[in-house]
Order: structure tokens, then sequence, then C-alpha cells
């Protein structure tokens, strides 16, 4: 009899959510003998993956499975399954959000999210029932292979109650003997942050591991705004989740009923990477159950554009928010502001009007072969300037726009009717977002800044604000997400016109400018008061050799006057001695492509944790995009698109790690490779000193990925190895090689 229902418990779900399953899974859904806290019981055509603590009254997802199930329709039925877990999760944790990728839609109790990744390639959609039967459990009842309105899709609710009312006999039931060898089609893990915190509790960590400068951070008093600054590889995002959950618990054991939030620019480091450190500091997990007198959770971890999706739940309204976090979400808005870079060009009243009054930068956006940098410039301006200052045509701020001073980091827009043919394609692009019903995550920033201010928000303000807030990764929160950190607060956690605001941070790591937009004195005084600063100087993941390689790429950063917050680097390295960095050329992009592969997957094969340990890195967007589609790398490679895709790491096996240095920042590997260090990306010439940074910082940011080997390819068809790397290679922390890979 085939299986036609699987049934987990709600303390199941993380133990689920963290583990590797292999698509074979699907068919019987057995687990290894003995496996700790968790067990499987059948009942007529129904599995039951049940915890130790399960009971009747815990909550239930409910998954309909079979041949006409959810499993069956899906050529990748373990990313559905993942999704089905992180939804169930969200269904007994209100902390814990969907993330705005998936495209949430709700209609009454039922919910459809994409069932895969890149969803508008695949548009499969997976349909919930939040309350079947008016109970608080959850239902995965179906799949379509396109977007359907939620009350047409037929939901079979005679399956779920005979298999809600198994759950007792699956109870009481002892477990049968299962075969005790083969392929069960999964293997139980922990969360990447676990893997990432390494050993030791919460205690631990405060008496023994963390280093001097940690700890006078963890100590700080909440009576002030903090910020906490470091190179790559110091430890702050370690020492932040110590001092959020020793703060939290030692508000909790006083009788306190603070409530916390740990704010990230990333959902995949928010729920990925952050709640596995914090499981691996106390596996516990007491920081889940801890509530307020109120009954509210005194903890919450997400990211900013979460908590505004919460709470002005734009799913229920029919807008998506456009994900910029990721591939798909850049390439679609390539395509939209290609579409009105055209549109102007054509278009009579601009072509024959704004353009003529600045040929040069007409010529700039007529030549196709540049269109890529040039829209790569656009998108920080976008981003940058024009939404973070909510600039509109006809406007006083677009007034201030057009004939202001610009900043050395800002696009080459030397003229007037430069800047005025930049706001006609940005107001087209508007246009664009408007007719698809999309918003931008700064519009959607915007929109809940304005919310903030409302007198609705006047009264919730003490309800659901927090008491002290902690934000990693700061350098990518652009001037308006700063703004907004300020009336996130309870009204009771000023304290002489101070706010608790703990902020970490390493300005070199933003491979955009969203970090300049304004002036950097929101790093010194955030809107909360002024902050305290906290210096780590000792690098805890990498060997000396590559600290002493990314000291020496720090002079290749352009003078940018940054307000003395963009600090010389001076990590120095508390590891053992390790090889040196090693840059080689290679003649063609497909032999340079092809060689790198091949090294990392022969270091692979040397490491314990296989593929994992290993990432290329490739400092080329189109080259990135062209071989995650290639053929050739298919079997080779994780590819890494968004950092969504994190959990994917777990993955790489016998394959290696293949993304781009934002995706994976926040993580480390033992070996990295910089693909296409080349020096043609450095040859523009509308090349500015903002787009020189941020090249510098992706660099900067994937070479501190690596804790024990770093080598560097570049391609002669490319121009050869970049001059940013001439300062390491003269001072000697930097070898070439020229004996090849």
């Amino acid at each position: 009899m085939p299986v036609e229902f699987l049934v987990v418990d709600e303390c199941a779900l993380g133990i689920l959510d963290a583990a590797l399953i292999d698509d074979s899974w699907f068919q019987d859904f057995e687990i290894p003998p003995n496996t700790e806290g968790l067990r499987r019981v059948r009942i007529r055509d129904a599995v039951y993956l049940l915890s130790a603590n399960a009971s009747l009254e815990s909550g239930s997802v409910v998954v309909k499975t079979g041949s006409d199930g959810i499993f069956k329709r899906l050529a990748k039925p373990r990313s559905a399954f993942e999704r089905i877990m992180r939804v169930g999760l969200r269904q007994f944790d209100r902390n814990i959000a969907v993330p705005v990728s998936w495209q949430p839609y709700h209609e009454g109790s039922r919910l459809s999210v994409y069932a895969e990744p890149f969803g508008r390639k695949m548009p499969h959609r997976i349909y919930f029932d939040q309350a079947p039967g008016g109970s608080g459990n959850l239902y995965a009842f179906a799949v379509t292979e396109t977007p359907e309105p939620l009350n047409n899709v037929a939901i079979d609710l005679v399956g779920y109650e005979r298999a809600i009312e198994g759950l007792l006999d699956a109870l009481v039931e002892e477990a049968r003997p299962q075969r005790a060898v083969g392929s069960f089609g999964i293997l139980l893990s922990v969360p990447l942050g676990f893997q990432l915190a390494g050993t030791g509790t919460l205690q631990e960590w405060y008496d023994q591991k963390l280093s001097d400068e940690q700890l006078r951070f963890v100590d700080q008093p909440h009576d002030r705004p903090v910020r906490l600054r470091g190179a790559a590889g110091t430890g702050k995002t370690q020492a932040m989740a110590v001092k959020c959950l020793r703060d939290l618990y030692a508000d909790a054991d006083a009788g306190g009923d603070k409530t916390f939030a740990f704010l990230t620019h990333s959902a995949a480091l928010a729920h990925e990477v952050v709640r596995g450190m914090f499981f691996a500091l106390d596996q516990s997990a007491r920081w889940l159950d801890l509530k307020t007198a109120a009954g509210r959770s005194k903890l919450w971890i997400g990211t900013l554009y979460e908590l505004a999706q919460e709470q002005l739940s734009y799913e229920k309204k029919g807008l998506k928010p456009l994900s910029l976090d990721g591939r798909d979400g850049r390439e679609l808005q390539r395509l939209l502001i290609e579409d009105a870079i055209e549109e102007v060009q054509k278009n009579p009243r601009t072509a024959l009007g704004v353009l003529r009054e600045c040929p040069e930068f007409a010529e700039r956006i007529a030549n196709k072969d540049r269109r890529s940098s040039l829209i790569e410039e656009l998108m920080n301006e976008f981003a940058c300037s024009l939404d973070a200052e909510n600039v509109r045509k006809g406007t006083p701020a677009a007034d201030r726009y057009i004939n202001g001073s610009r900043e050395g980091w800002q696009m080459l827009l030397p003229s007037v009717d430069d800047r005025k043919a930049v706001l006609e394609i940005y107001d087209c692009y508007q246009g664009y977002l408007r007719k698809e019903r999309l918003l931008s995550m700064d519009q959607m920033v915007a929109d809940f800044g304005r919310y903030l201010t409302t007198h609705e928000w006047n009264q919730l303000r003490d309800i659901v604000g927090f008491d002290l807030i902690f934000v990693d990764e700061y350098h990518y929160f652009t001037r308006v997400e700063a703004m907004i950190l300020q009336n996130l607060f309870a009204t009771k956690a000023e304290q002489r016109g101070r706010w608790p605001l703990i902020m970490a941070y390493d300005l070199k790591q933003s491979t955009n400018d969203a970090v300049l937009g304004g002036g950097l004195e929101r790093f010194r005084n955030p809107g909360v008061g002024e902050s305290v600063p906290v210096d780590l100087k000792q690098v805890h993941r990498s060997t000396p050799q590559i600290a002493s390689f990314l000291r020496d790429l720090d002079a290749s950063f352009p003078a940018i006057d940054l307000e003395g917050e963009f600090v010389t680097y001076a990590g120095n390295s508390s590891k053992a001695d390790g090889d040196s960095p090693v840059a080689i050329e290679i003649a063609t992009n497909l032999k340079l492509i092809d060689s790198v592969l091949d090294r990392a997957l022969s270091v692979a094969r040397t490491l314990t944790g296989g593929g994992s340990q290993v990432a290329v890195l490739c400092i080329n967007d189109e080259l990135f995009d062209d071989y995650c589609k290639a053929g050739r790398t298919k079997d080779k490679i994780v590819p890494v698109r968004a950092r969504e895709d994190l959990r994917e790491l777990r993955y790489a096996r016998s394959r290696c790690v293949f993304s781009m240095p934002e995706y994976v920042a926040g993580l480390q590997f033992d070996t990295v490779i910089l693909a296409h260090l080349d020096q043609v990306d450095l040859t523009g010439e509308y090349l500015s000193q903002g787009a020189r940074r941020r090249y510098v910082s992706r660099v900067y940011l994937g070479a501190s990925r690596a804790s024990r080997q770093l080598l560097i390819a570049s391609s002669s068809e490319r121009g050869g190895l970049s001059e940013i790397l001439r300062g390491p290679v003269a001072n000697g922390s930097l070898k070439v090689d020229a004996s090849g890979l």
C-alpha cells in the first residue's frame, strides 16, 4: 500500500529541517534505526514522524503524498519538502518568517508558496490550509504547475481527518524493528550555524573562548548604542550571538519582561546561520520558549523586510516584493532596467529631448557591449541614491538630485543633463514595477518607514516594539533602513535620549554603496544617540598568510573620504601558519573554469567535509551566470545563487560550492578559489570610484572566506591578473605560479 499521508509533529520539524535528504526518501519516508529524538510509525496509509515530546496536544504538519500528492508532481521534491518544513515552523513559531522570494499568498486560512527556487522559471506552487477542520495544524494538500486562485484548488479533508485520527494509534504504538543497514535516503544533521559556531556552550564561550576584545563587547550595558567593528573573520556574529543569548537569559532569570530583536540583512543568515549558532550555544533551545507576561516571544529573529511584510501584509493585497537577495531578483531587475533604457532611447520625447542634450551619455546607453556594466551602475544608483532619497521626477528631491553635488562613490554623471536622463530611465523602471504589481525592497522599506510614523503604530509601539535590537551586517543597511530602527523600539527602551541598538559591521565587506548613501554619521549616531565603538582586531578564521594578503589588498581600495570609518585593515591572525595565497593566469575562460573546478574537486576529496569545505567564488556576474548554466559544470558544482541557497551546502559531498562572494558572506571554507580576478573588469571608460570600491570589496569579501588555503585564477583572454593584486604580489603576500593549475 503506498504512503498517502505524512504526519510530522511540531517538535520534529526542526530535526527534519536540518536533515540531508535524497529524492529516494520520498517513497517510504524511512529513518535510520536508533535515531535519537525521532521515531517512525506507520498506521495504514499514513507515516508518522514523531519526536520524543509528541502528544495529542502537539501541533502537526500533514502532507498529502501518494500518486496524486505533492512530491510525485515535482522534479525536486526535496526543495518542496524543505519549504513545507519552513512553513510548518512558521505555523507554530510566529517569529519565523517565510522568505519573500517564495512569494507567499494568503486567502483566508489558505496559503500558497513557490515549490522550488527561482519560481518565475519553475512556477509550481504548494497549497496549504493553516486551519484544516478548524484545528491549529498545517495541511499541505496540493501542488499546481502554475499559480491558481487558492479557493479553486481541491482539498482532500476526508483524508486529512483520517491521518489525524491515526495519530493516537501512532503515539501508543511501539517502534517496530527496522532494517539495520542500507540507504535510508536521509541523514539527520545539524543547522549550518551550528557548524560555524564550533563547540562550546554559552557559558564556556563566555568563560574561556571569547577574546578580551569580544568580552568587552559582550559586557556592554543596555543604556547606550554600541557599534562592533572588525575585519572579516574577527568573530563579530559569534560575539553578537553570545551577547544576545546571555543578555536574554539574564533578563528572564531576573524576572524581566524585555523583548529582543536580532536583525540581519539576509533571511538565510537569520534563519540558517544565527539560529544554528544559538542552538549550538544552548542545545536546550530555551530561547525559543521564553515569553513575556503578555505571552509574546522574548526573542524575534529575522530581517527588516520580514518585519515590514508582517506589519503591512503586502501578500494579502496582491502585491509582491521584488527580492534582490539573489540572482533571480537581480536578473528580473536587470531586465526591467534594460527595458526602461530601450524605452527612453525610442520615445521621441526623450530621444529628441534630454538625450540630445547629453550626447556622451546617450552614446554610452546605446553601446550594447557595455550595457551590462551600465545596468550594474544604474542598479546601484537607484538603490543608494534615488530610492534611498525617495526621488521622483518634478519633486524638490529631484531638483536636489539634478543640481546638487555628487560624491566620489556615485555613478559618473558630470552634467545636469546626464542626471536628467538617469531620472527618465528611473521613471520608466518605476512604471514597469507598477505594471507588474511589484515592489522593490527599497520601496517596501520606505513604506514601512512611513507606517512607523502613523498614529496606528504609535498605539502599537509599546505592545509590539522591542527593548533591545541587535543588527548584524549593518554595513548592508541603507540610510532609510537605518533611520527606521529607532521607531522599532518600545518607548520604555529609551535612556536619557539613547536607545540600546547593538550593531556589527565591516564597511569593506559591502559590495554595494548602500552603506555610503547619506554619509556615515549613522554609524556613530544612527538616530539613537552617540554610539560606543568596540573594535575587534584578532582574526580567528584565517591563517597569518591570508591575513597578510588581506592587509596588502586593503591598499587597493580607492581613497574615498569615509569620515574615519573606512579604517585600514588591522587583522592579526591567531591561527597556525599555512601556505601563502597563490595567483595563476590561465589562457582562456574555458580552460580556467575546467582547471579551477578540477582543482577544487581534488582538494575536496582530501577534506573531512568534502565539497562543502571548498568554494569557487566567481568575481564576474555574467560569467557566473554562464557557468551555472553550462553542462560541463553540472556534476561538479553546487550553485549558490542567493543567500537562500545556503542550506544547499550540506549537499555538496563530492562536488564543490560555486557562488559569488556576496552570497556566502558570513560563512567560512577551508579552501577558496577566486575565479576571474581579471584586469578587464577595471578598464571601463566610465568606471567610477564607487565601482572600483565595490569590485575590491567583492574580492576582499571572497578572499576572507578562506580559513586555510586561498587560490586566485585569472584569464589571459580577459586581460590577465587584475591590477589590484600588484601590491600583494610586490609585498610577497601573494605568490604568482606560472606553471598553472
